[in-house]
């Protein structure tokens, strides 16, 4: 093997299949054709993080085509890799337009060759001989690339959850443990036994049953009930699947009560403590999560509005976690307006920083640069931010921030 000309191509050349997955916002699997596109430069990546692409590609070898394995192949509908699957992790630069920054992705082909040399020929030459350590020298090849890198605990244990369910390998052992836990409704309070890999699985798992009950209805019916810390754990997992309108107006239903209890202590003029405060900012950002990929649309718009209109709306942690888990609607008017004014006028205050008033506002400003930059460089999202702009109806302090914000843009 002399040149390497696309990502695609390459895995064809050492006879292997590959998965890609997006795991920037939310993770889930890329169709070969939309990979294709992408890698060919025909269109933009839908959902860009930091104007990058972040992927990981699992791959696994391919099976000789001999008459019999023909046959079953024409015969089965789904193609499962064996147990022995790698996985890259890679972040590629996109342009102006979110389309793949070509010369970024040849040179990590060019490392990628440079650091296999001749091993790549011999892979290539018996492709359908490859073995599990060659395939490992793959994988191991990307330590040291600049365009790899590492997930966090919670995206590696939702990301193995995700891929063993696609290709109906087993899940982990903890996954009957929450199982269990969800359907003891009394001993909501024992969570401690509980691995994050078996909440990932449950969640990659909703349509599968425990006790003559789907795992969607034991979630839905307990939720309500959860204690924060796995409640938390539970909206890390889910914010990966598509959930139903009833497990959205239970989620919903979660946080209104919270909502509500806090607005009654502000009422009756009761001081509430700042880890009370932010108690209730972690639950509004458990509740984004949980529901960011919810069926119900208008019920999801309702519950962004809700967090967005309560005194937890201008919470920088908040307003990050609509940018980066609830894109799409951040298009919708219900949404946008008051999304904006919130980030313009955001709460840059936590309990390790202690700020001037200058400081706050350039913190302030900082946040809704990066925050904005992000989110104008999302295909489809950047016109409706530019019609906000103009709008004679914002406030004067969402105009100062659109300012501060385009004066930096032109000097960069």
């Amino acid at each position: 093997m002399t040149t390497m000309s696309s990502i695609h191509q390459f895995f064809s050349d050492i006879g292997c299949h590959f998965q890609c997955y997006n795991t920037a916002r939310l993770i889930h699997a890329v169709d070969m054709q939309t990979f294709i596109d992408f890698e060919e430069n025909n269109i933009a990546w839908q959902s860009p993080f930091l104007q990058q692409a972040w992927l990981a590609i699992v791959f696994w070898q391919k099976k000789p085509q001999t008459a019999q394995t023909q046959i079953e192949s024409s015969t089965s509908q789904t193609k499962s890799p064996s147990n022995n699957h790698y996985v890259w992790f890679l972040k590629l630069p996109l342009d102006e337009q979110a389309k793949l920054n070509l010369a970024a992705r040849d040179d990590f082909l060019r490392r990628l060759f440079e650091a296999l040399g001749s091993y790549l020929d011999s892979i290539q030459r018996n492709k359908y001989q490859t073995t599990a350590a060659k395939l490992n020298s793959l994988e191991t090849a990307m330590k040291d690339n600049p365009y790899g890198f590492q997930p966090k605990e919670e995206q590696m244990a939702n990301f193995h959850a995700i891929v063993h369910k696609q290709f109906s390998l087993p899940a982990s052992a903890y996954y009957h443990r929450t199982q269990h836990y969800l359907s003891d409704k009394n001993n909501f309070a024992q969570w401690s036994q509980l691995g994050l890999q078996g909440i990932a699985d449950f969640a990659a798992r909703l349509d599968e049953s425990y006790k003559d009950e789907s795992n969607e209805q034991l979630i839905t019916d307990s939720i309500t009930q959860l204690p924060f810390s796995p409640f938390q754990a539970f909206a890390m997992c889910l914010e990966n699947q598509l959930i139903s309108s009833q497990l959205t107006q239970a989620i919903y239903h979660k946080l209104q009560q919270a909502l509500e209890h806090s607005l009654k202590n502000a009422l009756k003029k009761e001081n509430s403590t700042t880890n009370e405060h932010l108690e209730l900012i972690a639950l509004c950002v458990a509740s984004i999560k949980a529901s960011a990929q919810s069926a119900d649309q208008a019920l999801q718009i309702q519950l962004l509005s809700s967090i967005l209109n309560s005194s937890s709306g201008t919470g920088i942690e908040v307003l990050a976690t609509i940018a980066g888990r609830c894109w799409p609607l951040i298009a919708h008017n219900e949404i946008l307006s008051p999304f904006l004014e919130a980030l313009a006028n955001s709460n840059v205050i936590n309990q390790e920083t202690h700020y001037t008033p200058e400081q706050e506002t350039i913190q302030r400003q900082a946040a809704f640069n990066t925050t904005l930059s992000d989110l104008m460089f999302i295909p489809g999202i950047r016109r409706h931010i530019l019609e906000k702009f103009r709008s004679p109806e914002r406030s004067e302090q969402l105009t100062q921030a659109f300012g501060a914000f385009f004066r930096q843009s032109f000097s960069a």
